[in-house]
């Protein structure tokens, strides 16, 4: 399908025309895009929107003139200031790539390289366009993207935060202010306070620089925020296509209104957001304390700061508890040691592994020092999917593991049956245990993941940012998924993100960390309705809404 945004006044920086390209599959070309086209000009901002394997991501790392390996374009081209990308020659392309496109990558961390000083590789990219690549120049850049301390200059990757890495590799792309601007997922896994710093870092460099924009995203409040066109995309095709406020307030195309009504929502009391009166919420139901912790205090290092300080709460038998704040705060600190992967300092942790149980296990041991009851009882679904599962084993060795560690089931039959059966309630074929994790999607390791937990036949289930990195429809089926399958097995669950909107859909209870130490805690609704503490309102404020278009 070809489409057409709305008439550029100016002369394009970026011409997308009829682009369609395909990748060899043995002896067959799989499309890939088909027939897509825009136009954009210096100081505005194009957003690529759809589901992983839409084909945005193709489009968008065009422009630099990459292609993945048996990739080619079967029709169409891409134009950079009237020039055609794919007919560059090798030098040529190398200038264009950092020179007048430059790509900032959806993990920095992972994008940065893990052994060099982050003003060094400032100043790499410097020097690979024959620029001054002084310290001073270094110092200037990293001033431009509110890198102000010198200090942070000199440190590694891995001692900088998410945010601070992100201002790197943006540092990075803009070194030699480049005509246009590529950002793949700029802000995943960003807390929303970070995010919020991002975005308004992101329309400074364009105002200042009056660079073009083309962002990646699956994050529709994102898109709302800074896009001024908007690229719906499915299986490769552009289904609509128009100003960005247009394309979300009314969608024209089936698919994206399913993309829009699958975006989580954060509903505020607005103004009255900090009242004392709760008004119309109502107070939940008490039930039987699955999980209490009182006074949980955990340190990484004997000299250094605690990262938890006097953390308390509770957790009701079939109930969630968020848990949220931004990075460093201590949330996933607290689910380590919940889990017995941290020790912890002082404090207590009662758990009752079954029903009716009472005070039960104490959770302040480490795993391997658990009963084997317990360490069946407590079971912890990871962020990142793609990690969690081991490449080269399939599915169903990932999920039959639990089964025969904790002796849910011990014939080879049975075994199969059990794996076969935990596929079909996380909504996957029984045929899926043959696949390795590289053959499924993103949302479909993350079902995988919580397969294995529940193979334990768990009372707790931890889940830490279990949909950070997935499309909106996908994210909305494991959150679905999630609370389907807490009604139907009484599972209670901690929760850890830093969306509030999905905290929100999710949680009975939430509790806010700021600096390792508890601000505020109590019914969801209550908390992000007529929040009493300045910082919650900040998380707040600072959260993305799609209707900010």
């Amino acid at each position: 399908m070809s489409t057409q945004p709305t008439e550029q006044t100016e002369t394009p920086v970026v011409e997308v025309e009829g682009l369609s390209i395909s990748y060899s599959a043995g002896t067959r070309m799989v499309p890939v895009t088909r027939e897509v086209s825009f136009t954009l000009a210096a100081g505005e901002t194009v957003a690529l929107v759809g589901e992983s394997g839409s084909g945005k991501t193709t489009v968008a790392t065009s422009l630099l003139g990459a292609l993945r390996p048996g990739s080619q374009i079967v029709n169409g081209a891409v134009r950079i200031e009237g020039e055609d990308v794919f007919a560059l020659d090798a030098e040529k392309l190398r200038a264009l790539r950092g020179g007048r496109v430059a790509l900032v990558a959806q993990n920095a961390g992972h994008a940065l390289t893990p052994s060099m000083r982050v003003g060094t590789q400032i100043a790499e990219a410097l020097a690979a366009h024959g620029l001054d690549s002084s310290a001073e120049k270094v110092q200037q850049l990293g001033r431009r993207v509110h890198l102000d301390d010198p200090e942070l200059l000199r440190r590694y990757p891995h001692e900088l935060s998410g945010g601070q890495q992100q201002r790197v590799a943006i540092a990075m792309a803009i070194a030699a202010e480049p005509k246009v601007l590529v950002l793949d997922e700029p802000t995943t896994a960003l807390d929303v306070i970070t995010q919020r710093a991002i975005l308004d870092l992101i329309a400074e460099l364009r105002a200042e620089l009056g660079v073009a924009v083309v962002l990646v995203s699956h994050d529709l409040g994102v898109v709302a925020e800074i896009a001024d066109t908007s690229l719906v995309m499915q299986d490769g095709d552009v289904v609509e296509t128009g100003p960005t406020a247009e394309v979300l307030s009314a969608p024209a195309h089936e698919y994206t209104r399913k993309l829009v009504a699958a975006a989580p929502k954060l509903k505020t009391g607005g103004a009255a957001s900090t009242s004392t009166e709760p008004g119309s919420v109502e107070p939940l139901p008490a039930t039987e304390p699955v999980l209490s912790c009182q006074g949980l205090s955990i340190r990484y290092k004997r000299s250094a700061p605690l990262a938890v300080d006097g953390f308390a709460a509770e957790i009701g038998e079939g109930q969630t508890l968020a848990v949220v704040g931004q990075s460093g705060s201590g949330k996933s600190t607290v689910a380590a040691a919940l889990a017995g992967l941290l020790p912890a300092e002082r404090g207590t942790i009662s758990f009752s592994t079954t029903a009716g149980e009472g005070e039960g296990a104490d959770l302040l041991k480490p795993a391997g020092k658990r009963s084997l009851e317990t360490r069946r009882a407590v079971q912890l679904v990871f962020q990142n999917a793609d990690l969690a599962l081991n490449p080269r084993r399939t599915v169903g060795d990932a999920i039959a593991r639990p089964l025969k560690y904790f002796s849910v089931a011990k014939s080879r039959s049975e075994i199969q049956d059990r794996v076969g059966a935990l596929l079909e309630e996380v909504g996957l074929d029984p045929s899926y245990a043959r696949r390795l994790p590289a053959q499924l999607s993103g949302g479909q390791r993350q079902r995988i993941g919580i397969a294995r937990a529940l193979a334990a036949e768990p009372r707790l289930l931890i889940a830490d940012e279990i949909t950070t990195a997935l499309d909106v429809s996908v994210q909305a089926e494991v959150l679905d998924l999630l609370a389907d399958l807490q009604k139907r097995r009484g599972l209670s669950c901690l929760f850890i993100s830093h969306d509030l909107a999905v905290v929100q859909r999710v949680a009975d209870h939430v509790v806010v960390m700021k600096d390792g130490v508890v601000v505020e805690q109590g019914p969801v609704e209550t908390i992000l309705t007529y929040p009493q503490q300045p910082y919650t309102r900040q998380l707040l404020e600072a959260t993305v809404h799609i209707d900010a278009a």
